[in-house]
Protein backbone atom coordinates (compact mmCIF):
# COMPACT_ATOMS: atom_id res chain seq x y z
CA UNK A 1 0.00 0.00 0.00
CA UNK A 2 1.17 3.76 -0.57
CA UNK A 3 2.05 5.24 2.80
CA UNK A 4 2.29 9.26 3.85
CA UNK A 5 4.24 9.42 6.66
CA UNK A 6 4.18 12.26 9.29
CA UNK A 7 7.19 12.97 11.63
CA UNK A 8 9.03 10.70 9.94
CA UNK A 9 12.18 11.18 12.46
CA UNK A 10 15.07 8.93 11.55
CA UNK A 11 12.49 6.43 9.58
CA UNK A 12 12.29 3.44 11.81
CA UNK A 13 8.13 3.20 11.54
CA UNK A 14 9.00 3.72 7.37
CA UNK A 15 11.09 1.20 7.07
CA UNK A 16 9.86 -1.49 9.55
CA UNK A 17 6.24 -0.26 6.83
CA UNK A 18 8.61 -0.36 3.74
CA UNK A 19 10.17 -4.36 5.14
CA UNK A 20 6.17 -5.10 5.65
CA UNK A 21 5.81 -4.72 1.70
CA UNK A 22 4.80 -1.02 1.76
CA UNK A 23 5.50 2.03 -0.35
CA UNK A 24 6.67 5.41 1.33
CA UNK A 25 5.84 7.68 -0.87
CA UNK A 26 5.91 11.25 1.00
CA UNK A 27 7.55 11.59 4.73
CA UNK A 28 8.17 14.83 6.41
CA UNK A 29 10.04 15.69 9.19
CA UNK A 30 11.26 19.39 10.73
CA UNK A 31 14.53 17.92 12.14
CA UNK A 32 17.50 18.57 9.71
CA UNK A 33 19.80 15.48 10.90
CA UNK A 34 16.86 13.16 11.19
CA UNK A 35 15.50 13.92 7.56
CA UNK A 36 19.00 13.63 6.74
CA UNK A 37 19.68 10.15 8.03
CA UNK A 38 16.31 9.42 6.70
CA UNK A 39 17.30 10.25 2.94
CA UNK A 40 20.71 8.08 3.24
CA UNK A 41 19.09 5.14 4.07
CA UNK A 42 15.41 5.50 3.35
CA UNK A 43 15.30 8.12 0.53
CA UNK A 44 18.03 6.94 -1.29
CA UNK A 45 16.32 3.29 -2.33
CA UNK A 46 12.92 4.07 -1.91
CA UNK A 47 12.35 6.64 -4.89
CA UNK A 48 10.90 9.17 -2.32
CA UNK A 49 13.49 11.82 -0.17
CA UNK A 50 11.69 13.15 2.99
CA UNK A 51 10.84 16.74 3.04
CA UNK A 52 12.72 18.83 5.84
CA UNK A 53 10.17 21.20 6.80
CA UNK A 54 8.09 22.28 9.89
CA UNK A 55 4.52 20.40 9.37
CA UNK A 56 2.63 23.59 10.83
CA UNK A 57 3.72 26.58 8.75
CA UNK A 58 3.52 23.67 5.51
CA UNK A 59 0.06 23.15 6.67
CA UNK A 60 -1.26 25.85 6.95
CA UNK A 61 -3.63 26.41 4.60
CA UNK A 62 -6.75 25.80 3.23
CA UNK A 63 -8.15 22.23 2.13
CA UNK A 64 -7.63 22.41 -1.29
CA UNK A 65 -3.73 23.35 -1.32
CA UNK A 66 -3.25 20.37 1.15
CA UNK A 67 -5.06 18.29 -1.45
CA UNK A 68 -2.04 19.43 -3.86
CA UNK A 69 0.75 19.20 -1.08
CA UNK A 70 -0.06 15.69 -0.02
CA UNK A 71 0.16 12.90 -2.79
CA UNK A 72 -2.96 10.11 -2.21
CA UNK A 73 -2.29 7.67 -0.48
CA UNK A 74 -4.01 4.44 1.27
CA UNK A 75 -2.17 5.12 4.87
CA UNK A 76 -0.91 8.03 6.85
CA UNK A 77 1.25 6.82 9.25
CA UNK A 78 2.84 9.18 12.52
CA UNK A 79 4.61 8.80 15.95
CA UNK A 80 3.52 12.73 16.49
CA UNK A 81 5.78 14.02 18.91
CA UNK A 82 5.59 13.19 22.91
CA UNK A 83 7.63 15.50 24.26
CA UNK A 84 4.37 17.15 25.80
CA UNK A 85 2.82 13.75 26.70
CA UNK A 86 5.87 11.33 28.12
CA UNK A 87 6.72 10.41 32.00
CA UNK A 88 10.19 11.90 31.06
CA UNK A 89 8.31 15.15 31.21
CA UNK A 90 7.49 16.03 34.55
CA UNK A 91 5.34 19.07 33.49
CA UNK A 92 3.27 17.26 30.71
CA UNK A 93 0.01 19.22 29.99
CA UNK A 94 -1.99 19.60 27.16
CA UNK A 95 -0.78 23.17 27.55
CA UNK A 96 2.35 22.13 25.77
CA UNK A 97 1.55 23.65 22.55
CA UNK A 98 3.64 20.54 21.48
CA UNK A 99 0.73 18.30 22.06
CA UNK A 100 -1.38 19.81 19.71
CA UNK A 101 0.95 18.93 16.78
CA UNK A 102 -1.37 15.64 16.09
CA UNK A 103 -3.50 18.26 14.70
CA UNK A 104 -1.68 18.54 11.47
CA UNK A 105 -2.31 14.53 11.53
CA UNK A 106 -6.23 15.57 11.56
CA UNK A 107 -5.50 18.03 8.66
CA UNK A 108 -4.14 15.62 6.75
CA UNK A 109 -6.57 12.24 7.23
CA UNK A 110 -9.59 15.09 7.31
CA UNK A 111 -8.45 16.14 3.98
CA UNK A 112 -7.00 13.35 1.94
CA UNK A 113 -9.75 10.80 3.63
CA UNK A 114 -7.13 7.59 3.38
CA UNK A 115 -8.42 3.73 4.04
CA UNK A 116 -6.74 3.16 7.11
CA UNK A 117 -4.22 5.10 9.33
CA UNK A 118 -1.74 4.24 12.06
CA UNK A 119 -0.39 6.68 14.89
CA UNK A 120 2.05 6.13 17.40
CA UNK A 121 2.78 7.61 20.98
CA UNK A 122 4.12 7.38 24.68
CA UNK A 123 2.29 4.72 26.85
CA UNK A 124 1.51 8.10 28.90
CA UNK A 125 -0.72 9.12 26.71
CA UNK A 126 -2.93 6.98 27.90
CA UNK A 127 -3.47 8.65 31.14
CA UNK A 128 -2.95 11.92 30.86
CA UNK A 129 -5.05 13.82 32.46
CA UNK A 130 -7.29 11.04 33.55
CA UNK A 131 -7.20 9.67 30.27
CA UNK A 132 -9.32 12.81 28.71
CA UNK A 133 -6.51 13.70 26.17
CA UNK A 134 -6.54 10.09 24.50
CA UNK A 135 -10.28 10.34 24.28
CA UNK A 136 -10.14 13.70 22.77
CA UNK A 137 -7.84 12.21 20.00
CA UNK A 138 -9.58 9.47 19.55
CA UNK A 139 -12.85 11.05 19.31
CA UNK A 140 -11.60 13.99 16.89
CA UNK A 141 -9.98 10.74 15.07
CA UNK A 142 -12.99 8.81 14.31
CA UNK A 143 -15.08 12.37 12.96
CA UNK A 144 -11.87 13.23 11.07
CA UNK A 145 -13.37 14.26 7.55
CA UNK A 146 -17.39 14.18 8.57
CA UNK A 147 -19.84 17.18 9.09
CA UNK A 148 -18.58 16.37 13.00
CA UNK A 149 -14.99 17.04 12.13
CA UNK A 150 -12.77 18.83 14.02
CA UNK A 151 -11.10 20.64 10.66
CA UNK A 152 -11.87 20.95 7.27
CA UNK A 153 -15.67 19.40 7.66
CA UNK A 154 -16.85 17.40 4.61
CA UNK A 155 -18.92 14.70 3.49
CA UNK A 156 -16.35 11.60 4.83
CA UNK A 157 -17.79 8.54 6.33
CA UNK A 158 -16.08 8.65 9.43
CA UNK A 159 -13.37 6.20 10.88
CA UNK A 160 -13.46 3.02 13.17
CA UNK A 161 -11.17 3.60 15.69
CA UNK A 162 -9.00 1.91 18.03
CA UNK A 163 -6.17 1.61 20.08
CA UNK A 164 -4.38 -0.45 22.57
CA UNK A 165 -0.76 -0.06 24.94
CA UNK A 166 1.76 -3.00 22.69
CA UNK A 167 5.15 -3.72 24.13
CA UNK A 168 8.50 -3.59 21.56
CA UNK A 169 10.02 -7.00 23.35
CA UNK A 170 6.66 -9.11 21.95
CA UNK A 171 7.27 -8.21 18.90
CA UNK A 172 11.53 -9.39 19.16
CA UNK A 173 12.93 -5.74 19.96
CA UNK A 174 15.46 -6.49 22.96
CA UNK A 175 13.39 -3.64 24.62
CA UNK A 176 10.74 -2.74 27.19
CA UNK A 177 9.20 0.10 24.85
CA UNK A 178 5.54 0.55 25.66
CA UNK A 179 3.50 2.50 22.76
CA UNK A 180 -0.10 3.96 22.42
CA UNK A 181 -0.91 1.90 18.94
CA UNK A 182 -3.93 4.19 17.70
CA UNK A 183 -5.65 2.36 14.04
CA UNK A 184 -8.32 4.01 11.94
CA UNK A 185 -10.32 1.93 8.99
CA UNK A 186 -12.37 4.36 6.81
CA UNK A 187 -15.89 2.88 7.99
CA UNK A 188 -17.18 2.65 3.95
CA UNK A 189 -14.46 -0.28 3.97
CA UNK A 190 -15.03 -1.66 7.45
CA UNK A 191 -16.64 -5.13 6.58
CA UNK A 192 -14.55 -5.50 3.72
CA UNK A 193 -11.01 -5.11 4.75
CA UNK A 194 -9.04 -8.06 6.63
CA UNK A 195 -7.62 -5.24 8.79
CA UNK A 196 -11.07 -5.01 10.43
CA UNK A 197 -10.18 -8.60 12.52
CA UNK A 198 -7.48 -6.71 14.80
CA UNK A 199 -10.16 -4.72 16.20
CA UNK A 200 -11.99 -7.08 18.56
CA UNK A 201 -15.47 -5.21 19.48
CA UNK A 202 -16.40 -8.67 21.72
CA UNK A 203 -13.27 -7.35 24.42
CA UNK A 204 -14.74 -5.29 27.07
CA UNK A 205 -12.31 -2.98 28.80
CA UNK A 206 -12.27 -0.29 30.86
CA UNK A 207 -11.07 2.18 28.24
CA UNK A 208 -13.20 3.04 25.37
CA UNK A 209 -11.72 2.28 21.81
CA UNK A 210 -8.92 0.08 23.65
CA UNK A 211 -9.95 -3.31 21.67
CA UNK A 212 -7.06 -3.38 19.50
CA UNK A 213 -4.85 -6.92 19.28
CA UNK A 214 -1.59 -7.11 17.11
CA UNK A 215 -0.21 -10.99 17.05
CA UNK A 216 2.59 -11.04 19.25
CA UNK A 217 5.96 -12.98 18.16
CA UNK A 218 7.44 -13.48 21.28
CA UNK A 219 6.49 -13.63 25.07
CA UNK A 220 8.26 -14.08 28.49
CA UNK A 221 6.18 -17.34 28.91
CA UNK A 222 7.55 -18.90 26.21
CA UNK A 223 10.21 -21.74 26.16
CA UNK A 224 11.91 -21.44 22.82
CA UNK A 225 14.45 -19.10 21.85
CA UNK A 226 14.79 -17.84 18.25
CA UNK A 227 18.31 -18.93 16.47
CA UNK A 228 18.79 -15.65 14.53
CA UNK A 229 19.12 -12.80 16.46
CA UNK A 230 17.68 -9.54 16.07
CA UNK A 231 20.44 -8.11 14.13
CA UNK A 232 21.16 -10.60 12.15
CA UNK A 233 17.65 -10.89 11.17
CA UNK A 234 17.15 -6.65 10.31
CA UNK A 235 20.72 -6.52 8.64
CA UNK A 236 19.67 -9.58 6.32
CA UNK A 237 16.11 -7.88 5.55
CA UNK A 238 17.49 -4.55 5.03
CA UNK A 239 20.11 -6.03 2.54
CA UNK A 240 17.28 -7.53 0.29
CA UNK A 241 15.20 -4.56 0.70
CA UNK A 242 17.63 -2.46 -1.02
CA UNK A 243 18.03 -5.11 -3.41
CA UNK A 244 14.18 -4.87 -4.16
CA UNK A 245 14.18 -8.64 -3.00
CA UNK A 246 11.22 -9.82 -1.20
CA UNK A 247 11.45 -9.78 2.66
CA UNK A 248 9.64 -12.16 5.36
CA UNK A 249 10.47 -11.57 9.07
CA UNK A 250 7.57 -13.77 9.85
CA UNK A 251 8.00 -16.59 12.74
CA UNK A 252 6.58 -19.79 13.14
CA UNK A 253 5.84 -19.68 16.81
CA UNK A 254 5.93 -17.06 19.70
CA UNK A 255 9.60 -17.20 20.77
CA UNK A 256 11.19 -16.45 24.47
CA UNK A 257 11.78 -12.26 24.19
CA UNK A 258 15.36 -11.24 23.93
CA UNK A 259 17.93 -9.57 25.97
CA UNK A 260 20.72 -7.54 25.78
CA UNK A 261 23.20 -9.86 25.45
CA UNK A 262 21.18 -10.99 22.18
CA UNK A 263 20.90 -7.65 20.77
CA UNK A 264 24.94 -5.80 21.67
CA UNK A 265 26.72 -8.76 22.91
CA UNK A 266 28.94 -8.98 20.01
CA UNK A 267 30.07 -5.24 19.48
CA UNK A 268 33.41 -4.05 20.73
CA UNK A 269 33.52 -3.64 24.53
CA UNK A 270 35.22 0.46 24.02
CA UNK A 271 33.73 2.29 21.35
CA UNK A 272 37.43 4.52 21.23
CA UNK A 273 39.35 1.06 20.09
CA UNK A 274 40.66 0.66 16.22
CA UNK A 275 38.14 -2.81 16.69
CA UNK A 276 34.77 -0.11 17.04
CA UNK A 277 36.02 1.68 13.76
CA UNK A 278 33.96 -1.44 11.86
CA UNK A 279 30.77 -0.55 12.90
CA UNK A 280 29.04 2.62 11.79
CA UNK A 281 28.25 4.97 14.85
CA UNK A 282 29.88 2.88 17.51
CA UNK A 283 30.85 6.26 19.35
CA UNK A 284 29.52 7.74 21.93
CA UNK A 285 28.34 9.76 25.12
CA UNK A 286 31.45 10.47 27.60
CA UNK A 287 28.97 11.43 30.53
CA UNK A 288 30.01 9.31 33.84
CA UNK A 289 28.19 6.30 35.17
CA UNK A 290 26.20 6.34 37.90
CA UNK A 291 24.41 3.85 39.71
CA UNK A 292 20.89 4.88 41.52
CA UNK A 293 17.73 4.39 41.02
CA UNK A 294 16.84 7.15 38.62
CA UNK A 295 16.47 7.27 34.65
CA UNK A 296 19.57 6.91 32.78
CA UNK A 297 21.26 5.81 35.61
CA UNK A 298 20.07 2.03 36.27
CA UNK A 299 22.27 -0.47 36.18
CA UNK A 300 21.26 -2.46 33.21
CA UNK A 301 22.05 -6.61 32.54
CA UNK A 302 23.34 -9.03 29.75
CA UNK A 303 20.59 -11.36 30.44
CA UNK A 304 17.78 -9.07 30.36
CA UNK A 305 16.06 -6.70 27.64
CA UNK A 306 17.22 -3.30 27.76
CA UNK A 307 15.41 -0.21 29.20
CA UNK A 308 13.27 2.14 27.30
CA UNK A 309 15.68 4.23 24.77
CA UNK A 310 14.86 8.27 25.61
CA UNK A 311 15.57 10.65 22.69
CA UNK A 312 15.48 13.15 24.93
CA UNK A 313 15.92 14.22 29.37
CA UNK A 314 13.49 16.02 31.26
CA UNK A 315 13.51 19.54 28.56
CA UNK A 316 16.51 20.68 30.49
CA UNK A 317 19.41 17.99 28.96
CA UNK A 318 20.66 16.12 26.89
CA UNK A 319 19.24 11.66 25.91
CA UNK A 320 19.11 9.89 29.23
CA UNK A 321 21.11 6.92 27.67
CA UNK A 322 21.28 3.87 29.91
CA UNK A 323 24.68 2.62 31.13
CA UNK A 324 26.37 -0.74 29.19
CA UNK A 325 25.76 -3.79 31.16
CA UNK A 326 29.37 -3.74 31.97
CA UNK A 327 28.36 -0.37 33.79
CA UNK A 328 31.39 1.13 33.10
CA UNK A 329 30.20 3.76 30.65
CA UNK A 330 26.82 4.75 28.44
CA UNK A 331 25.78 2.90 25.56
CA UNK A 332 26.61 4.06 21.88
CA UNK A 333 24.93 5.41 19.37
CA UNK A 334 25.41 1.87 17.57
CA UNK A 335 24.66 0.02 20.71
CA UNK A 336 21.20 1.87 21.03
CA UNK A 337 20.34 1.47 17.22
CA UNK A 338 20.83 -2.24 17.99
CA UNK A 339 18.43 -2.44 20.62
CA UNK A 340 15.71 -0.06 18.33
CA UNK A 341 16.57 -2.94 15.66
CA UNK A 342 17.75 -0.60 13.38
CA UNK A 343 20.08 -2.64 11.13
CA UNK A 344 23.99 -1.94 11.05
CA UNK A 345 24.08 -0.35 7.36
CA UNK A 346 21.91 2.37 8.89
CA UNK A 347 23.96 5.26 9.32
CA UNK A 348 22.97 8.42 11.82
CA UNK A 349 23.90 11.74 10.91
CA UNK A 350 25.09 14.97 13.01
CA UNK A 351 26.67 14.72 16.50
CA UNK A 352 26.72 11.57 18.93
CA UNK A 353 23.68 13.35 20.57
CA UNK A 354 21.30 13.63 17.30
CA UNK A 355 22.10 10.29 16.39
CA UNK A 356 20.93 9.08 20.15
CA UNK A 357 17.81 11.90 19.67
CA UNK A 358 16.59 10.47 16.93
CA UNK A 359 17.26 6.71 17.67
CA UNK A 360 15.27 7.66 21.11
CA UNK A 361 12.50 9.20 19.33
CA UNK A 362 12.03 6.25 16.83
CA UNK A 363 9.49 3.11 16.79
CA UNK A 364 11.98 0.30 16.41
CA UNK A 365 12.27 -0.83 13.16
CA UNK A 366 10.97 -4.89 13.74
CA UNK A 367 7.71 -3.66 15.70
CA UNK A 368 6.79 -1.42 12.96
CA UNK A 369 7.18 -4.40 10.53
CA UNK A 370 5.03 -6.53 12.49
CA UNK A 371 2.35 -3.83 12.46
CA UNK A 372 2.68 -2.84 9.00
CA UNK A 373 2.03 -6.49 8.05
CA UNK A 374 -1.46 -6.20 9.33
CA UNK A 375 -2.49 -4.24 6.56
CA UNK A 376 -0.85 -6.62 3.97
Amino acid sequence: MKIVSFFSGAGGMDLGFALAGHDIIWANDFDKDAVDTYNKNIGKYSGHKAMCEDIVKLLDTDREHINKILPDCDIIIGGFPCQGFTIANLNRSMEDERNFLYMQLLKAISVKQPRYFLLENVKGLENMENGKILQMILKDLENAGTANSKVFEGDGCGYKVAYNVLNAYNFGVPENRERVIILGIRNDIVEESNVSKYIHDEVKTTKKYKNLFVPITHSDNAEELEEIKPFQKLNSAYLSWKNREKVDLSVPKIYKIRNMRDAIGDLPLEYDSEESKKFLNHTGSKCKVKIKNVVGNRATDWNKHAPTIMGRGSGTGGPLIPPHPEQHRRLSVREVARIQTFPDDFEFCGSNSAGYRQIGNAVPVLMAYNIGKIFT
